[in-house]
C-alpha cells in the first residue's frame, strides 16, 4: 500500500522528495500558557510548511520534534489530516526498537493517530520483535520501513559492523538488514544520502523490489541528485527546507534535482 502511494504521488508531482517536518521549539517548553502558545506556534508552522511544499513532495515525515510537544492525539492528527488532504502519505520516524508486546502498542498508537507508515530497527529481529509491527501494519493496510544505514558520520560504528555468519564468512550489518527487508517484505529501507556507496550496495541487494529512502540531504551534506543517481528512490529533507526563509523555493529546487 505505501509503495503504491509513494509511487503515485511521486509520478503526479514529478518529485522524489519527502519533506521531514523537523520543527523544534524555540523556547523551553514548561507548563502553563507558554506551553500552549509554543504548541500553537509549532502547529501553525508545520501547517504552513505543508501548504508551501506539498506540490513538490511525494510524502511527509514527522518525528519526535513535533510529536513530543504537540501530542499524538492532540495537534498531530490535524497536521496528518492536512497532509492527507493533499493526497500524500505521512511517515512516522519512531525507529521502533523493543520487544514485540511493546512494539505492538507503539505501532498501534501511531497508526491509530493516522500515520501511513512507521520506521523500525531490524536489529531486534523478527520473532518477538518486529513480527508484531508487521502484523499490525498489514492488518491496517499501512507500511513498515526498516533502518539499513543511517546518515550520520558514526553510522559505520553500528550499521557497518561486520558480523560472523557461520565459521568463515563475515558480513556487515547493513547488508543483512537489506536482506531482511526482502525476506520480511518491508515497504522501504533507510540508507543515508551521505553514504553513496552504501546506497549502491543496498540497491544491488534489493533490486527493484523495495524503495530506498535517503535522509541527510542538505544540512548533513548529502546531495539529492547524487543519492538518486546512486539508486535511492526518494530523498528525505528536513532542516534545509523547514529552516529556510522560503521553504517552497527550496523544496521546488530539490524536487527538480530528483526527477
Amino acid at each position: 500500500m505505501l509503495k503504491r502511494k509513494l509511487s503515485a504521488a511521486s509520478y503526479v508531482r514529478k518529485s522524489r522528495l519527502i519533506v521531514s517536518l523537523d520543527i523544534a521549539a524555540t523556547v523551553p517548553i514548561g507548563g502553563g500558557p507558554l506551553l500552549q502558545s509554543e504548541r500553537d506556534r509549532l502547529e501553525r508552522r508545520a501547517l504552513s510548511i505543508v501548504n508551501d511544499t506539498s506540490e513538490y513532495a511525494a510524502a511527509f515525515k514527522i518525528n519526535r520534534h513535533l510529536v513530543l510537544p504537540l501530542g499524538l492525539f492532540d495537534h498531530i492528527p490535524r497536521i496528518i489530516d492536512a497532509i492527507h488532504d493533499q493526497g500524500l502519505p505521512v511517515i512516522m520516524d519512531c525507529k521502533i526498537n523493543d520487544i514485540g508486546d511493546t512494539n505492538a502498542v507503539i505501532t498501534r498508537y501511531y497508526l491509530d493517530a493516522g500515520f501511513d507508515a512507521v520506521i523500525a530497527n531490524p536489529i531486534i529481529g523478527w520473532e518477538g520483535g518486529l513480527d508484531a509491527v508487521f502484523h499490525i501494519a498489514r492488518e491496517m493496510k499501512r507500511g513498515v520501513i526498516l533502518l539499513c544505514y543511517m546518515s550520520h558520520p558514526a553510522a559505520s560504528e553500528g550499521y557497518g559492523l561486520e558480523i560472523a555468519v557461520g565459521k568463515k564468512e563475515r558480513r556487515p550489518l547493513y547488508r543483512i538488514f537489506a536482506e531482511r527487508a526482502l525476506q520480511w517484505d518491508a515497504d522501504g529501507v533507510i540508507v543515508g544520502a551521505t553514504h553513496l556507496n552504501r546506497i549502491r550496495e543496498v540497491r544491488k541487494i534489493l533490486g527493484d523490489e523495495i524503495p530506498i529512502l535517503s535522509p541527510g540531504v542538505g544540512a548533513q551534506g548529502g546531495s539529492a541528485k547524487e543519492a538518486i543517481d546512486a539508486g535511492a528512490s526518494y530523498v528525505i529533507v528536513g532542516r534545509s527546507i523547514v529552516n529556510a526563509d522560503d521553504p517552497s523555493s527550496v523544496a521546488r529546487q530539490i524536487a527538480r534535482e530528483t526527477w
